[in-house]
């Protein structure tokens, strides 16, 4: 039996958003705040957004692995390294690229006759929107 880490789902969930995304975060200490995803984790439902949900780390002083050209080893300064901590994708809202709003993101398919022509692209789902957030002339 494999181990699985308490809390995290059974199998990977579909984020509606991914990495180059812009976001508002909704609930939490950065509430309000807009973004670009860094990084989506589906494993565990999480999104890393630039700039927001900061924590401070706490390194050590310590040499690099490679010598440089004189033989002599450097070393990378330690130190309180601030960086961005993954966030819960339920705390994130997409924002819509046509209308600047935060939006649930909807599923429409780009219709065709050849074989991979059908692909499924995102679009806004304000009533008064409804354009794609995707580009549905994705390349085959």
């Amino acid at each position: 039996m494999t181990y699985k880490k308490p809390g995290l789902p059974d199998k990977p969930v579909k984020l509606k958003v991914k990495a180059g995304d812009t976001v508002k975060i909704i609930t939490g200490k950065d509430k309000g705040h807009t973004g670009i995803v860094l990084t989506a984790i589906p494993k565990e439902n999480k999104v890393v957004v630039q700039g927001l949900n900061m924590m401070i780390k706490h390194e050590k002083d310590r040499q690099a692995r490679k010598a440089n050209s004189t033989g002599a080893n450097t070393v990378i300064k330690g130190g309180r390294i601030e960086k961005e901590a993954p966030l819960n994708a339920s705390k994130v809202m997409l924002v819509c690229t046509a209308c600047g709003r935060p939006t649930r993101v909807g599923y429409a398919y780009r219709e065709g006759t050849e074989k991979l022509s059908r692909r499924k692209y995102r679009v806004c789902r304000h009533s008064d929107c409804g354009k794609a957030i995707d580009s549905p002339q994705a390349t085959v």
